[in-house]
């Protein structure tokens, strides 16, 4: 699985959306637009986020995915680390969400699936 891209959660991510470069999502997004975008995370279980892409002068196009209900159900919070993987399936291709928690363990930090 390739990474497409990664990211420590700010407040504003959790409580609001998840806003991912255009370019880390691929040449077939949209520069404007609603789009829907289906994913599985960690455990295998589908999702499917509600995205706006939009173009904004300091931070360029951006995919703007609401995530809400996932957010809630994995008990993710800032300081969180999103990950987003593109997964090669019979079907064609589809993106894996893994969120990790930095703990500590024997005087460690390592980041755990949550």
């Amino acid at each position: 699985m390739a990474v497409m891209f990664s990211k420590l959660l700010t407040e504003p991510d959790v409580k609001k959306n998840l806003p991912i470069p255009c370019c880390s999502m691929g040449p077939s997004i949209p520069e404007e637009g609603v789009l829907s975008m289906n994913a599985l995370d960690n455990a295998g279980k589908a999702w499917s986020f509600p995205c706006s892409v939009h173009h904004d002068e300091s931070t360029g196009t951006v995919v703007s995915v609401c995530w809400d209900e996932f957010v809630r159900e994995k008990g993710v919070r800032e300081n969180d680390k999103v990950v987003l993987k593109e997964k090669s399936m019979a079907e064609g291709t589809t993106f894996v969400v893994e969120v990790k928690r930095k703990i500590r363990l024997l005087g460690e930090d390592i980041w755990a699936d949550i």
